[in-house]
């Protein structure tokens, strides 16, 4: 990978702001050659591109969760994750790779390098905590890839999984370190930081420590179940989760809405584009073309087969917040107003079309209501949500299920106050929540289906994360750590099924998925545009080059 100097997009200036601080001014010596740019005016972009890694990452797995489908039946796509486990081999970019080594790693080391170098330890904390984010993720997507000499050459070695694990530990213990020190979160070489150049907090360190903390909390959640299920790892994400929550706020990257890159990536500006209004190497939500799955509808909300004033749409009232109903196809039987859906990569019939399925730009009495899919949306980093249902998880395999229950249905708590379920309903909200989450005296006519107090179980906690964090990327790689937990395969965790009713999807690409019908994706193959080019070499050593086999093998926490 080249050692790039980046140079601020000038639509992402207009979007952000800039700062400047005249004790790091640099000589321009050839004033025909682009300055170097200040660590503080690259910083907004760094905390930009963290937010469209987000999308990148739940924008795959959204579907390879079966949260999402399209109306389409092929085996092959442009979009391999979209189809049936497509030919991901073939796909000319997966921009979460670039996403991470360019957009975010090379400019996050120019700040770090900077900002250590004039000891602004402000600038350098928060820019290794996006750092550290973004390697979490791109290594939670890939499985190994380079770190230690990632800037090195252009064709630099690959770390172990085992151990980028090992150095993102360390890291998160060694930045909580130091936000919890005086020395640098008040050191008087600290620059000024405000809302122009951090969007999420402003420059409040003590905010930022809470989010690293949550970051340490869903580092150390990858040890459960499969890694080190224990009461030690158990009490380490306890510990980590009480203390993120103290003084929690939660992490959003917020729109304004308007031109290109500043609309929400979930938006409807980027609805049926294919690149998202970042170049090539974006992609679209194309949230105009999909359709819901009957996983996410049937096993997940509860939808029923016909809607009523009274029960609404399904038993998890969340469903207006994420979809609204749409007309059938004229001259057919199936005219009416409904909620439909389809099997993962089944296809539609032909007398259908996408626009008889549910709007996924929801809205109620001509206002739109998704808190995601506006231009002036906001996408999460982080949410309070997690962080309960992680320590509710943590806290179920320490062996106190009954708190594991009261975590799981304060979060679907918080989770309806998010969705603003009260201003979508009206006066009827008290019945529908009351329905799901039940009254003063705990009973409600679904609370036995989502949070029974005989019979609580994983499934329960993990099916309930499952649409907390709808359109988020934490959906697939818990699907992946109880590996798929269902009927189909056999897998179970603590004897239940964790996902029951889900299926692989139909028109499965059986060149690479037709042999063992046991088989399910784990991973992405390695960017195509970049490693195939420059780090074949690498490729070959890890067995990874050209095979599809690559993409079945577990991750460390599998």
């Amino acid at each position: 990978m080249n050692k790039y100097k980046y140079i601020i997009l000038s639509l992402l200036i207009g979007l952000m702001g800039t700062t400047s601080c005249e004790d790091w001014l640099y000589e321009n010596i050839n004033e025909d050659a682009a300055h170097e740019v200040l660590p503080e005016q690259v910083f907004p972009i760094v905390l930009f591109y963290s937010a469209q890694l987000q999308f990148d990452h739940a924008e795959y797995g959204t579907y390879l969760s079966q949260t999402l489908t399209t109306g389409g039946r092929s085996q092959t796509s442009s979009f391999a994750y979209k189809a049936g486990w497509g030919d991901f081999l073939t796909m000319n970019r997966h921009p979460q790779w670039r996403r991470h080594f360019y957009d975010i790693g090379a400019n996050a080391k120019e700040i770090i390098d900077g900002a250590h170098e004039a000891e602004a330890w402000n600038l350098e904390m928060m820019a290794r905590t996006l750092r550290l984010m973004s390697t979490q993720m791109t290594t939670d997507l890939f499985g190994d890839m380079p770190r230690s000499e990632a800037y090195a050459s252009n064709s630099p070695k690959y770390d172990t999984q085992q151990s980028i694990y090992d150095w993102m530990y360390q890291e998160a213990d060694e930045l909580i370190a130091m936000y919890e020190n005086p020395a640098y979160t008040e050191a008087a070489t600290n620059i000024p930081i405000d809302q122009s150049i951090d969007r999420v907090f402003a420059g409040d360190l003590n905010k930022w420590k809470h989010y690293t903390y949550a970051l340490k909390a869903r580092l150390l959640l990858r040890k459960l179940p499969n890694w080190s299920n224990n009461a030690a790892t158990c009490q380490e994400i306890i510990t980590a989760v009480d203390k993120a929550l103290d003084g929690w706020q939660d992490v959003l990257y917020r729109f304004d809405g308007g031109n290109g890159a500043q609309n929400c990536p979930w938006g409807e500006a980027f609805s049926q584009s294919e690149q998202g209004g970042l170049g090539w190497e974006g992609r679209g939500n194309m949230l105009g073309s999909a359709i819901p799955t009957a996983y996410f509808m049937e096993n997940i909300l509860g939808v029923f087969e016909s809607h009523g004033n009274v029960s609404g749409w399904a038993k998890d009232p969340r469903i207006l917040a994420f979809m609204s109903a749409r007309q059938g196809p004229a001259g057919t039987n199936d005219t009416g107003e409904e909620m439909r859906y389809l099997d993962t990569n089944i296809g539609m019939d032909v007398s259908y079309k996408v626009e008889n399925y549910p709007n996924l730009f929801p809205e109620v009495d001509g206002k739109k209501v998704s808190i995601y899919t506006q231009n002036t949306g906001y996408v999460p980093l982080f949410l309070e949500e997690e962080l309960l249902l992680i320590k509710a998880e943590a806290t179920y395999w320490a062996g106190d299920k009954p708190t594991a229950r009261a975590l799981t249905m304060q979060a679907a708590e918080v989770s309806f106050e998010r969705f603003n379920l009260a201003s979508i309903y009206g006066s009827s909200y008290n019945r529908y929540r009351n329905n799901y989450l039940g009254n003063e005296s705990g009973s409600g006519k679904y609370v036995t289906d989502y949070f029974p107090a005989d019979g609580f179980n994983i499934g329960h906690i993990m099916r309930q994360k499952y649409v907390c964090l709808y359109l988020q990327p934490e959906q697939w790689t818990d699907m992946r750590r109880y590996n798929y937990s269902c009927e189909e395969n056999g897998r179970q965790y603590d004897n239940v099924y964790v996902y029951p009713g889900l299926k692989r999807p139909n028109n499965i690409y059986e060149a690479h998925w037709g042999d063992d019908p046991k088989a399910w994706i784990n991973r992405i193959n390695y960017d195509p545009e970049t490693e195939e080019k420059y780090n074949k070499a690498e490729l070959e050593r890890l067995g990874a080059y050209k095979n599809y086999q690559w993409l079945r093998k577990p991750m460390i926490w599998q």
